[in-house]
């Protein structure tokens, strides 16, 4: 990923943090969303927000994001967390539920 990106994407961080005082993921999750857009441009893929995703037990989930191609196929997923989550104990429920346990980004 370029370095440009993600310089922008902590300028944006830091200015929805300035401007609406909220760290929390349902706020910073935009400026994430846009750079995984922008590094997929390129290679003609789109990050599509909270499509379902059908779990092996028949069980519905919504990833954050889900990388899909022109044939939508799907290529990775994406579930934002915060700086307030136990990141580990958060992907353990995910799991839990039926998330999608390759190619995504927590």
């Amino acid at each position: 990923m370029s370095k440009l990106l993600v310089s922008q994407y902590h300028t944006e961080v830091e200015r929805i943090i300035q401007y609406g005082g909220s760290r929390k993921e349902t706020s910073i999750r935009v400026a994430f969303q846009n750079l995984v857009n922008e590094y997929c441009k390129p290679r003609e893929f789109r990050l599509i927000p909270e499509l379902d995703y059908k779990t092996p037990s028949g069980k519905l989930v919504y990833p954050d994001g889900t990388v899909k191609d022109a044939l939508r196929l799907d290529w990775g997923y994406w579930e934002s967390k915060d700086e307030y989550d136990n990141l580990d104990q958060e992907i353990s429920k995910k799991l839990i539920k039926g998330y999608p346990d390759s190619n995504i980004l927590f």
